[in-house]
């Protein structure tokens, strides 16, 4: 993921290895967060590394919603992409089998 990160955002060298790394590594968090899930299915590395994309075009505007200077206006996204967000919630979530649990209550 680490590599086509670096593709998608335009660097060649490994000059930002760790912060890409650490981006890599809270875009998984999240990911597995709103999916409920321990590890990451390999489906969703392209989500993982979209929005490691988005975070790491958004340093130094954390918090913003708009900016205006010199007559430029720029918006920012609030939140996950439409597309990221519809991916992740529809997907299928682990499902936990309660029938099969050990028995927990102590013996008498």
């Amino acid at each position: 993921m680490l590599e086509k990160l670096k593709r998608r955002i335009g660097l060649t060298d490994d000059t930002e290895r760790e912060l890409l790394s650490d981006l890599l590594d809270d875009a998984t968090d999240m990911v597995l967060d709103i999916i409920g899930r321990d590890s990451l299915p390999q489906r969703l590395e392209s989500v993982v590394v979209a929005l490691a994309v988005i975070m790491y075009n958004r340093r130094g505007t954390e918090g913003e919603t708009t900016r205006g200077e010199g007559g430029v206006s720029q918006s920012y996204l609030d939140g996950l992409p439409t597309d990221l967000r519809d991916r992740l919630t529809h997907y299928p979530r682990k499902a936990r089998v309660i029938g099969n649990a050990p028995d927990t209550k102590p013996s008498a």
